[in-house]
C-alpha cells in the first residue's frame, strides 16, 4: 500500500490537501490534467451577477467565513460565501446533486466538506481502465 497527496489544484479551483492510501497501480504517477482546471467563476451562478474574488478556495465547511478565510464571492457589491449548488459544481457534481431526502443546507455543506472531488477521483482511478473493460 502506498500513499500520495493531492490538492485538486491541478483540476479545480480547490486547494484542499488530501492524502490517499491504496494499492492502485500508478497511484504516485505525475498529475497530467486534461485541459485547464475549472475556475471558480465558471462554478458561480452567472445569471445572479456573482463574481469570484479568489482563484482558489481552501477548506470547505458549513461554518460562516472568518477573517482567515475571506468570502470568495462578490454579489451586488457585497461579499458572500459559495452557495451549495456552486460548491457542487466545484466538486464536479451537477447542481442540486446533494438535494435529496429533505437534507438541510447545512447537512448538504457538511456532506460536501467530507467529499472527494470527482476530478481528483478520476485521476486516481484512471490507471484501472487498463485492467477492466471500459467504454470511452
Amino acid at each position: 500500500v502506498v500513499s500520495t497527496q493531492s490538492t485538486g489544484k491541478d483540476f479545480t479551483c480547490m486547494n484542499r490537501c488530501r492524502l490517499f492510501w491504496g494499492n492502485i497501480p500508478g497511484l504516485k504517477r505525475p498529475i497530467m490534467p486534461v485541459g485547464n482546471p475549472v475556475t471558480l467563476q465558471e462554478c458561480l451562478e452567472s445569471r445572479c451577477g456573482r463574481s469570484a474574488r479568489v482563484e482558489k478556495i481552501n477548506c470547505v465547511t458549513s461554518r460562516k467565513r472568518t477573517e482567515t478565510a475571506p468570502a470568495p464571492v462578490l454579489m451586488e457589491g457585497q461579499t458572500d460565501g459559495l452557495w451549495t449548488t456552486e460548491l457542487e459544481r466545484v466538486f464536479g457534481l451537477e447542481p442540486h446533486y446533494t438535494d435529496v431526502g429533505n437534507m438541510s443546507n447545512t447537512s448538504r455543506l457538511k456532506l460536501l466538506g467530507k467529499s472527494w472531488s470527482v476530478h481528483v477521483m478520476k485521476h486516481i482511478l484512471a490507471p484501472l481502465d487498463r485492467y477492466f473493460l471500459t467504454e470511452k
